[in-house]
Parts: structure tokens; sequence; C-alpha cells
């Protein structure tokens, strides 16, 4: 993870500009926890390269907080209403009832596993 942040921080003081700043401001990278998301091949203790600057879409792997938890799900709507799936068997979707609070923190761009990381693998 250190080296995958250095290589960001290398760019925007080469003098690379507006756009290397958009990429800090708007990019992180979050670990998973939990084996909810493992048949869309995201596992426990993965690192995750997160977009906050686009809309998720549906079908979309977002970060998102409900209710003040935060999970890693797949977006969908489900009669009329935004649902946040397990990839997994075993656990349930979540759908959004009137009253919960959902915010969506991002989009999942890329999966860095721990080998990728230690070889300073870049999105």
């Amino acid at each position: 993870m250190q080296q995958a942040i250095l290589d960001v921080q290398d760019v925007m003081q080469s003098g690379a500009g507006v756009a290397a700043t958009a990429v800090i401001l708007h990019t992180y990278i979050v670990r998973a926890c939990g084996e909810e998301m493992t048949q869309a091949g995201i596992h426990d203790s993965d690192l995750l390269l997160v977009d906050r600057s686009e809309l998720a879409a549906p079908g979309e792997i977002v970060v998102a907080a409900l209710n003040g938890e935060a999970l890693i799900r797949r977006l969908a709507i489900i009669d009329g209403c935004f649902a946040l799936q397990a990839a997994s068997d075993g656990f349930p979707t979540l759908k959004v009832e009137e009253g919960d609070e959902l915010s969506i923190w991002g989009v999942v761009r890329q999966r860095l596993c721990g080998s990728d990381v230690a070889q300073g693998a870049r999105a």
C-alpha cells in the first residue's frame, strides 16, 4: 500500500498538474473486510481502489454506508428502491427502506491483492 500511495505523490510532485491532483482528491484505497464479495473476486483483506468522483450505477460495486454501517456491495434497484447486494451466497440483500440513510462513498475500480501491492502495482 505504501508504494501505491508514494507513486501517486510522485506524479503530483512531477508537475503533472490538475489531472494528478484530481486522482488524489477523488481516489482512495480501502481494505475489504469479510466474505460477502468473494464471488465477485473481492476477498477479506484485499485492498480496493475506490473512485468517488463518479456517480454509481446499478450493477457496480460500491463502498457505501447504510444507516452508519460501512459496506462493500453491488448497487441494485429492486422494486424501484435502491438495494445493496452481496456477491456471495448466504448474505442478505439489503433493501433501502423509507427512513434509512444511504451514502455512496465511491465506486470500486480495481482490486489490489497483497502481491500486487508488494510489486508496486498502480491503477
